[in-house]
């Protein structure tokens, strides 16, 4: 019978046991180590590890108790590990989880992580897969739309348009007013500091047809029409009016797709130039009621700020921004398939993805007009 600081050691009928005391922590490997490689159990068939004693144990601890059991295995023995508190014993599960191979395993919780990290990049995989789908998809519709202009639906496009276009007009008023006034009353107060007050009208005006008009035109025409294309065609799905079009010979993506894509980007751009309207208005509003400068100062001002050039740098966005909410809202719904549970989901889908393709395109956009200094 052995016994050192760390551990006793003595046979119990056919078993030589290991009971364990004190601290197998990083600073006492060296001993531990010494002590465990003179430790021989002789002819008895099993080794048991037990617990008793042990006040701390750590990854460096648990690491020489498993190689010492792996030693007294490949002799032949049967090793078994008892009275552990969970305390202890997590750090020798993590030690002793290991293959047929000698090759350390994963616990329950690593390899769920694990499981989580492949499924993830699965799914981003599947949306990559999608999203070239998606693209060949509606760029099929649209090139039959222009090989084939007179199979488009007129009459389809022309209501859309209505719908997109002419009834947008008072929200995408009322959204680019509100931010026109909002610019004008934060600027105001910093530039008041300066005496610079006349310089609101040039930051309304630049913001607004550089930057806010047509992306703020985007994002309420991406959660007004994208959703309601996507909610449109997918209950179109559910109702298996679409295979009754194909039935009849008639192509969806000339029938329902390109309609919707062609009527947005009309609407687009002469939205966008009701935004920088309505939200130069704002700013109009502010500086008439709060900095003393006249409707006919703001006015003058606005014509020196606003030329050509600023102008169609905010309107080039608009047919980009267009395909973009119209494709994804007609193919999240093209995409429905089982029930209104997956309706909601793809709806909702919709809105997301136009809402991010639209700022991760308008950040390429300023990238590239950066580059050019424009």
């Amino acid at each position: 019978m052995a016994n050192v600081e760390f551990f006793t050691t003595g046979p119990r009928d056919d078993t030589f046991t290991v009971r364990l005391q004190g601290d197998w922590v990083f600073e006492n490997v060296e001993t531990l180590e010494q002590a465990l490689n003179e430790v021989q159990p002789g002819d008895l068939g099993a080794v048991e590890y037990s617990c008793g004693g042990l006040q701390n144990i750590d990854i460096a601890g648990a690491w020489i108790l498993f190689e010492s059991s792996k030693r007294f295995e490949e002799q032949g023995k049967q090793v078994d590990f008892v009275g552990f508190r969970a305390a202890h014993f997590k750090f020798l599960k993590q030690i002793t989880a290991i293959n047929t191979d000698g090759q350390m395993g994963l616990d329950a919780p690593l390899e769920e992580e694990l499981h989580g990290v492949t499924d993830a990049i699965a799914a981003v995989g599947r949306h990559v897969v999608d999203l070239v789908e998606d693209i060949g998809f509606i760029t099929h519709a649209i090139l039959d739309g222009i090989r084939r202009p007179s199979r488009i639906a007129l009459r389809e496009t022309i209501r859309q348009l209505d719908v997109t276009g002419l009834k947008a007009i008072p929200l995408v008023a009322l959204i680019a007013f509100l931010i026109g006034v909002i610019l004008a009353y934060q600027s105001a107060s910093q530039l008041e500091q300066f005496g610079a007050q006349i310089f609101v009208v040039d930051f309304v005006t630049d913001s607004m047809l550089r930057e806010m008009g047509v992306v703020l035109t985007a994002i309420m025409l991406a959660g007004r029409s994208g959703s309601a294309f996507a909610a449109q065609i997918g209950v179109m799905k559910l109702n298996e009016e679409v295979n009754a079009l194909r039935v009849l010979g008639l192509s969806p993506n000339l029938v329902l797709i390109a309609p919707r894509v062609v009527a947005l980007v009309i609407a687009m751009p002469l939205l966008t130039i009701v935004a920088n309207l309505a939200g130069i208005g704002g700013g109009l509003v502010i500086a008439s009621a709060t900095l003393d400068i006249s409707p006919a100062q703001y006015l003058n001002r606005v014509s020196e700020v606003a030329d050509l050039k600023t102008l169609f740098m905010g309107l080039a966005k608009a047919p980009v921004f267009a395909v973009l909410i119209a494709a994804v809202g007609t193919l999240r719904g093209m995409q429905v398939s089982s029930s209104s549970e997956d309706l909601g989901a793809k709806t909702t889908l919709a809105v997301v993805q136009s809402i991010v393709l639209i700022i991760v395109v308008d950040a390429i956009f300023a990238f590239f007009y950066s580059m050019f200094d424009l």
